[in-house]
């Protein structure tokens, strides 16, 4: 197998948890009181637009949240959001390691809307580990799309046999190794340290 020299990251479900999932849209249903069915509707419509940059946050929320007059306002809304995404201290842990260690450039591949992939990126001081953000609403595309890991390796130039994802996602994963990525699929954050041991990476 040929020396893996470059991590690539997921963030939702591996380092951190999902940015705007099922689980956080309808929590927000429930905290705000509004119909959560009806407002799911049209994310689906919108949010893969939302994902890749091509609709701002403030779009999607008048078109996913504010598309009635609502008791709470968009700053209460938007915070909310925010304060879904927590950190999962044993990623870090292993990042901290892999900093100190540094025999291998991190880099983040992920799919995230713009507001709140900056927002994390500055709250969980993500720019200390990582030297690159291949993130959806940069790129214009979104995992598992091949056109996403094609750009990744046009930009970097990098040898795609050289580069691991770890993502918690199967089909990311699988699209990655289509496009000649060594993959490391992590369904359960808590085995990212043992997998990367057997891997020889720390």
């Amino acid at each position: 197998m040929t020396k893996i020299t470059h991590l690539f990251f997921d963030l939702g479900g591996v380092c951190l948890t999902n940015a705007w999932d099922h689980i956080s849209r309808e929590a927000a249903a429930k905290h705000f009181g509004y119909d959560f069915s009806e407002s799911e509707k049209r994310h689906e419509v919108v949010v893969e637009k939302f994902e890749i940059g091509e609709m701002s946050r403030v779009n999607y929320l008048s078109e996913a949240i504010f598309y009635e007059q609502r008791r709470f306002s968009e700053k209460e809304f938007v915070e909310f959001m925010e304060v879904q995404s927590k950190a999962h201290p044993t990623s870090f842990e292993v990042l901290d390691e892999l900093r100190v260690r540094n025999e291998y450039p991190l880099s983040v591949l992920n799919n995230e809307s713009l507001e709140l992939n900056l927002y994390r990126i500055e709250k969980f001081r993500l720019k200390k580990y990582f030297a690159n953000f291949f993130s959806s609403c940069f790129l214009g595309v979104a995992k598992p799309d091949l056109e996403i890991y094609r750009k990744v390796l046009q930009i970097t130039q990098l040898s795609a046999d050289r580069c691991l994802l770890i993502d918690d996602r199967e089909k990311n994963v699988e699209a990655a190794a289509r496009c000649g990525f060594q993959i490391l699929h992590i369904p359960k954050v808590d085995q990212l340290r043992e997998k990367l041991i057997e891997m020889n990476i720390i």
